[in-house]
């Protein structure tokens, strides 16, 4: 399809242009030839030296230089500074009321300046010229408004139809000629006009800006394509109210894309992130709406097995007769980040249900529950996978920094997602995150430490911890703790250390006072077992 707008740019009326204009007819440059380029944005006739109250980058001074005469040469000269820093258009000099012959000097100024000096006929008046100027400057801005209003029409039409970001991508195409691909970076999706252009390894955004017509943040896009070919792109970021980054990655350098292409790309993006906003809003809805249906299934709030059919055939999770319950619960390490942990959870769960499509969740507070529904053949919840997901996040600096526990359950049918459900949070409860980080467990790994998990009445088996030990944690709290470590941490006392901010020496004086005066050694291994129980038997009852 042929590009509307190829070779399209806004040409700003410039300093050699107004030479044209039939009030300077005749004119001559006397003075910052160099300048001739500079581009006319307004104009105003000057009779006064205070400049800098209201002079504008591109305005073009309509003056005969007669109210710098009561100053003196500093002033003058800075007066001509003022308007270098302005970057003001150039100046249009009209001879015949300067007394002195300071005029030389100001020529000089302006040549050292590139600041252009036109000289107007003297019978010319200011009003003529005035007029000519500015009426040139709001011809040109109202056909800049008539392309602006075209563009934004056919934008508008399009919205009517409710397009995809598919259609938008091609429609967008098919007005400036250039591929576009619009990149979801947390779920890692990507939509482009040409397929080629979407199997990109890696992408660097550096952020730039435009002078004008910018409604967007806009990076120079680095991209690294899996041939190891190298391009500049345009990008524009799209932001959901989630926070989520998206953008619309146009495939041209950003010098080479003109000022009428990015209008249309504006209108664009601006379509797009608004069929975006609608179509995460009604993600939320269904996202409250399943997370209350999961929530009750993994609490079994259903009275019958026609109650659970219902839930698990709206979440469109009955196919298969198995279900395995994932629980990932996240500690953000960085404090100033800790209320991002929701972005965390939607990175995971956008991936996870790339991976897993017959999978559901229910997020709460510092942890989110996956439900799959699986054949007998599948093995659920792949751990390799999984953890896969999180180390590429964790290696994400758009995300927080963070460590992570993931727990798996046994398999079982649709009636006992219950007991599943407690196995992971038993696993939960369990291992803190303190003593636990960045490790994925199997409830079928606990071995022994499932009876802590299934025991109904966890007061009752503290009567079964050896005695010492009952009176260790009585009489020293932070003994007792320091054993439990230790015995955590595979009898590392360096380790144990750094995790309790102490001396390592302060460890060993610990453990033999308390094999003097309690007659527990860790480096028996009956003790040690001891200790690894009525540690984590401490925990329980501390986190029930």
């Amino acid at each position: 399809m042929v590009k509307k707008n190829a070779g399209r740019h806004i040409q700003p009326l410039t300093m050699r242009e107004i030479m044209r204009l039939p009030s300077l007819k005749g004119s001559n440059v006397i003075a910052g030839i160099s300048g001739l380029d500079h581009g006319v944005t307004n104009a105003m006739i000057i009779e006064g030296p205070d400049v800098e109250k209201w002079a504008k980058p591109g305005l073009v001074l309509i003056t005969s230089f007669f109210a710098l005469e009561p100053l003196g040469e500093d002033d003058r000269r800075g007066f001509f500074q003022k308007l270098q820093e302005i970057d003001i258009a150039g100046i249009i000099y009209k001879p015949g009321r300067l007394v002195s012959d300071a005029i030389d000097t100001y020529l000089a100024i302006c040549d050292r300046a590139g600041i252009a000096v036109i000289q107007m006929d003297s019978s010319i008046t200011y009003e003529a010229v005035l007029m000519d100027v500015m009426g040139t400057v709001i011809d040109a801005n109202f056909s800049l408004l008539n392309t602006f209003y075209d563009i934004h029409r056919k934008t508008i039409k399009l919205a009517v139809e409710q397009p995809s970001i598919h259609e938008i991508t091609v429609r967008l195409k098919a007005q400036t000629g250039y591929d576009i691909t619009y990149f979801d970076r947390t779920g890692n999706v990507r939509i482009s006009t040409d397929p080629k252009r979407n199997r990109f390894e890696s992408i660097r955004f550096e952020e730039f800006y435009y002078p004008h017509y910018q409604g967007f943040h806009y990076f120079n896009a680095r991209i690294m394509h899996e041939s190891g070919d190298e391009e500049d792109a345009i990008a524009l970021l799209v932001t959901l109210q989630s926070g989520a980054p998206s953008y619309v990655i146009v495939h041209k350098p950003p010098a080479e894309v003109s000022e009428i292409d990015r209008m249309v790309i504006e209108n664009y993006a601006s379509l797009m992130l608004m069929e975006l906003l609608k179509q995460e809003a009604i993600d939320q809805e269904l996202f409250s709406r399943n997370n209350m249906v999961v929530h009750d299934l993994l609490q079994n709030r259903y009275s019958s097995h026609d109650e659970i059919d219902d839930a698990v055939r709206k979440l469109s999770i009955d196919a298969h007769r198995h279900y395995q319950v994932m629980l990932l619960r996240v500690a953000i390490t960085d404090s100033s980040r800790s209320n991002q942990t929701h972005d965390l959870f939607s990175t995971f769960s956008r991936r996870i249900k790339q991976l897993y499509k017959n999978a559901v969740f229910s997020e709460s507070g510092d942890r989110i529950a996956f439900l799959r529904n699986h054949t007998s053949r599948s093995v659920g919840f792949d751990r390799a996978a999984v953890t896969g997901v999180l180390s590429d996040m964790q290696a994400d600096p758009a995300l927080a920094p963070f460590t992570y526990l993931i727990a798996l359950s046994d398999s079982t049918d649709r009636y006992s997602i219950e007991k599943i459900y407690g196995q992971v949070m038993g696993i939960n409860r369990l291992f803190d995150a303190d003593h636990l980080a960045n490790r994925c467990i199997s409830y079928g790994e606990l071995g022994i430490f499932k009876f802590l998990i299934e025991a109904g009445d966890l007061s009752y088996l503290a009567t079964y911890v050896d005695p010492r030990l009952q009176q260790l944690e009585r009489d020293n709290p932070e003994g007792f703790k320091t054993l439990a470590l230790l015995c955590e941490c595979n009898g590392d006392f360096n380790e144990t250390a750094r995790r309790l901010y102490v001396h390592p020496k302060t460890i060993h004086y610990r453990v033999n006072r308390i094999r003097e005066r309690y007659g527990i050694d860790v480096h028996d291994s009956n003790d040690m077992a001891q200790i690894l129980m009525a540690g984590k038997l401490a925990y329980l009852l501390e986190s029930c």
